[in-house]
């Protein structure tokens, strides 16, 4: 034992030793909720802008069932259900995120500027119609 466990553990201060440190980094495993349908990887925070709400009124989503996130977390996702994707990424971190969801990715964008263009939101709300069936099906 070393000086200062000694000191330590004659003033009875309890040492604490971290079993999994790793957590601690990043390194863990995020767990996504059954009732997440809709999962957004997106850098910036726009959950309240108005077009991300009339994303959720379109899909008929309630706050519980989307899970926003930044591209380092969905990296750590791990899940045993089907949500969608929708990957609001630069190239490099979105072709990584893709390539691990391939089978979950509905709809990329480069940035959330893009979105404020009239054919990309065109093309977005064109290809929503897809899904909205999707999730009427598996509405709980």
């Amino acid at each position: 034992m070393n000086r200062r466990d000694l000191l330590l553990n004659e003033m009875n201060i309890t040492q604490w030793v971290l079993t999994k440190p790793q957590v601690l980094k990043g390194d863990a495993q995020i767990r996504l909720d059954k009732a997440v349908k809709l999962v957004v990887v997106c850098e910036e925070n726009h959950q309240t802008s108005g077009l991300f709400l009339d994303v959720l009124r379109t899909l008929q989503l309630q706050p519980s069932q989307y899970q926003w996130l930044d591209a380092e977390q969905a990296l750590r996702l791990s899940f045993e259900h089907q949500p969608i994707f929708w990957l609001i990424q630069a190239e490099p971190q979105a072709l990584e995120i893709a390539k691990k969801f391939a089978d979950q990715t509905a709809w990329q964008h480069t940035s959330w500027q893009d979105l404020t263009q009239v054919e990309t939101k065109r093309q977005l709300w064109q290809q929503m119609a897809i899904f909205c069936q999707h999730f009427e099906d598996n509405h709980d």
